[in-house]
């Protein structure tokens, strides 16, 4: 008996999973869209101070800079600064300059600096985002955000938007303070995220030179960035996809004729593409559920707009949403069990080398591996579903009606491929509810190479 119980004591008792132990919840906030932009964050801007000076978004913006320029060229580096700061004084939307400048204001740090922060983060993100069945007959939208700058982890927030003092929250983000797009948000009928696409089309220099010349109107404040215009479908008093996407720095509508759109979807259902990115698709409203009803009108706008390469996200209650978005382009995919988009593209997975050569492409920017690691990272979900399902079916446990468990999700958001030393939040959103079901950020260092962290609503 002595002898068999130190057999057992000697045995590693079993790790606790990631979800339990790692991270932290990001502080709360409520943002009420009532205050005038200029002071709608200064009661967060008091409190986060010390990590606020904790950031030096001043080196991380010189740092940035260094990659642009070659380093024998000081001369250069230094006179790019100094355009920034000439020529780095908006954004595309008139309300959002004016938070900026209230939160200049409220921290001391350049305008410059966040205009900057604001019309670049979106363009260096690795992720990992998508959505997935659940039990009770629901889409989860689950995403973890991923690159190196690791000072901006001191700012990581969620924020509650409410249109009056008291009022009912009218959607969530996750993302950092001072960044005023969204990157991650909920609201009720739709969640979405944003990813790093590191290739655009470049097949003709008209192609090439339009693509960097809208990429200079949004540095100007000329055109919304990507991440403006998702905030604009999380905030919008419309459903989303019922109002036109473009639209002036005041608000209103740019061009009323994009509304038209409505009917022509880009949409691909049963997880197939569309190779014609405004394919009208037939009896589309009859196969969708009420949540879904604008959800094409959304896509075909974002399809039409101008805007700088990226993945983007879009979960409904009974649908997950991938595009592939390109400078006056996207290809779309949809499923409604499971879909994940991570870093590349769905073609390259037939052509590896792709992978390969659109990560070396990025190396300067930080996130070669991030690109290198991506169907990796795409794999290990699949891996993570089919494996759970032959688990069950050698307990000869029956699955859960129609779907999975929160549980399940995190245990897949816990692998090390998925939430690694690069990750600086993860998140699970409720489309249907319009609520974050499950949040965390992790600080640098907390995450190595064993992964398996946490604030869960029910």
């Amino acid at each position: 008996m002595e002898s068999a119980g130190l057999r057992h004591s000697s045995q590693e008792p079993e790790k606790p999973p990631i979800w339990e132990t790692a991270g932290r919840t990001p502080p709360r906030f409520t943002v009420d869209l009532s205050v005038a932009p200029e002071h709608r964050y200064d009661h967060i801007a008091a409190q986060l101070m010390p990590a606020i000076r904790a950031t030096d978004l001043e080196g991380l913006f010189g740092d940035l800079v260094a990659t642009a320029v070659p380093g024998g060229w000081r001369a250069g580096q230094r006179g790019l600064l100094a355009l920034a700061r000439l020529t780095l004084r908006r954004v595309y939307a008139d309300d959002e300059t004016a938070e900026l400048r209230g939160i200049a204001s409220a921290t001391g740090l350049p305008l410059y600096l966040l205009v900057a922060f604001n019309v670049l983060l979106d363009l260096l993100l690795g992720c990992t985002s998508g959505g997935v069945r659940m039990a009770k007959s629901r889409i989860v939208h689950f995403r973890t955000l991923d690159w190196d700058m690791d000072e901006l982890r001191h700012l990581i927030v969620e924020l509650d938007f409410v249109r009056a003092a008291g009022g009912p929250v009218v959607a969530t983000t996750v993302g950092y303070f001072g960044y005023v797009g969204a990157l991650t948000g909920v609201r009720r009928g739709l969640s979405l995220s944003l990813n790093f696409r590191p290739t655009h089309d470049r097949s003709t220099w008209r192609k090439r030179a339009a693509y960097r010349w809208h990429q200079a109107m949004v540095l100007l404040g000329r055109r919304p960035s990507i991440s403006s215009t998702l905030r604009h479908y999380l905030l919008s008093p419309a459903a989303p996809g019922t109002e036109p996407l473009l639209r002036r720095r005041d608000g209103r509508a740019e061009d009323p004729t994009v509304a038209a759109v409505a009917s022509v979807s880009p949409l691909a259902l049963g997880g197939e593409k569309l190779d014609t990115p405004n394919a009208e698709l037939e009896n589309l409203h009859e196969q969708q559920d009420p949540h879904d009803l604008n959800i094409d009108s959304l896509l075909a706008e974002l399809t039409l707009s101008p805007s700088t390469a990226a993945y983007l996200i879009f979960s409904t209650a009974q649908r997950t949403y991938a595009v592939e978005k390109d400078h006056l382009a996207a290809v779309v995919r949809s499923d409604g069990t499971l879909l994940t988009t991570c870093n590349h593209d769905v073609d390259d997975e037939s052509a590896p080398e792709r992978v390969a050569a659109a990560a070396a492409a990025v190396a300067e920017t930080g996130m070669m591996s991030l690109v290198e690691d991506s169907m990796d990272r795409k794999h290990m979900v699949r891996r993570h579903e089919v494996e759970k399902q032959e688990e069950e079916k050698e307990r000869r446990v029956p699955p859960p009606a129609d779907g999975v468990l929160l549980d399940d999700v995190l245990k897949m958001l816990g692998h090390e491929y998925i939430t690694h030393d690069q990750t600086h939040y993860s998140v699970i959103m409720d489309p249907l509810t319009g609520r974050v079901l499950w949040r965390r950020a992790y600080d640098l260092g907390e995450l190595g190479s064993d992964n398996s962290g946490s604030e869960r609503d029910g």
